[in-house]
């Protein structure tokens, strides 16, 4: 109605309820407001499994431009948006980078719902779902490799916009491989595919997990619902990769080092998410033999709150976790 999604188009084809910009800062503002929106609504379909509500084919709108161009109202042309993600020599905002990472933590999870499939899933160099495997991860790579010195962390760990963009591209990395290793279970492949997937979520996971560790405000982050489904997509990585026996203690330290986080957060923010997602790890620690002092403190939880679950695994199309009550749960 705005027609906030088609700020730079050249030719209006409806009636919007705004005039056009009558300036660049005019038009930038507009275009802020619409990738905001844009961001949140990939992010709220990627972790909650909801259809999302934008169209990428009617996006006629420029990237976000830099912080100082927008503040001094400096004109700064920048690239119009497209789903053909190409990096290569092209520099993007930090707000751009986010709306990216976000586009391809949408497209990561994706790739995990069944209607993925294609006739030939089977075909690793025929298959539209392998491409489309290959073609997100090489993207993800690229725009990690591409991030500039204000993005880039252990410098930037300060930076809140920064740490989040980092982890948004290693849960995409994730998401994206938990998915391909669905599929090749289903389909039989190789357990050398199948290595080579795992050890990537590993990898993304200890990254993010190594985020956290370095964050002088985790309580502050923690409030970013999207850091709280990131801590607990590790946990589980963590906890699917307990096989690995000469890996176990370090597995069972970084396992109790989310927890604690979690409760931490659960008491000092009296925030319901991270209080429902710290019981329902401590409760997948204990059926696997992993009790610790942080368990226990989790499971006391019980006594003095009342627990909605927020996160879940089954009974949904998707092979990754999401934010969603339990069926028993819903109206």
């Amino acid at each position: 109605m705005l027609g906030l999604h088609r700020v730079d188009a050249d030719n209006l084809e409806s009636i919007y309820l705004i005039l056009p910009p009558q300036s660049w800062l005019e038009a930038e503002e507009r275009r802020r407001t619409w990738w905001a929106l844009y961001c949140s609504d990939r992010l709220v379909g990627g972790t909650t499994g909801l259809p999302v509500l934008i169209n990428e084919q009617e996006i006629y709108a420029r990237l976000p431009a830099s912080e100082a161009a927008f503040q001094t109202g400096a004109e700064e042309i920048t690239s119009l948006w497209t789903s053909n993600f190409r990096p290569e020599g092209q520099e993007f905002s930090p707000f751009a980078r986010r709306a990216l990472a976000a586009s391809l933590f949408h497209q990561s999870f994706l790739t995990s719902n069944p209607a993925a499939l294609d006739e030939d899933p089977g075909g690793l160099k025929t298959s539209m779902y392998w491409k489309r495997h290959r073609e997100i991860d090489n993207n993800l790579v690229l725009l990690l490799q591409a991030l500039p010195d204000d993005t880039k962390l252990p410098k930037q760990i300060r930076c809140r916009n920064a740490t989040f963009v980092n982890i948004i591209i290693h849960m995409s990395t994730i998401c994206l491989h938990r998915a391909a290793i669905s599929k090749m279970k289903v389909l039989d492949l190789p357990q050398n595919m199948i290595s080579r997937s795992r050890a990537r979520t590993v990898c993304a996971a200890e990254e993010i997990l190594g985020i956290f560790r370095m964050m002088s405000d985790v309580d502050e982050n923690l409030k970013n619902s999207i850091l709280t489904f990131s801590i607990y997509m590790v946990s589980q990585v963590l906890l699917e990769d307990l096989d690995a026996e000469e890996e176990h203690l370090s597995r069972q330290d970084n396992l109790d080092f989310i927890l604690r986080l979690m409760i931490l957060s659960a008491k000092t923010l009296h925030n319901p998410v991270t209080l429902s997602m710290a019981m329902q790890l401590a409760m997948e620690m204990s059926q696997r033999g992993l009790n610790s002092t942080a368990v226990e403190a989790a499971i006391e939880l019980l006594y003095t709150h009342t627990l909605t679950p927020a996160f879940t695994k089954d009974n949904t199309p998707s092979s990754n976790i999401i934010f969603r009550l339990p069926a028993s749960y819903q109206m």
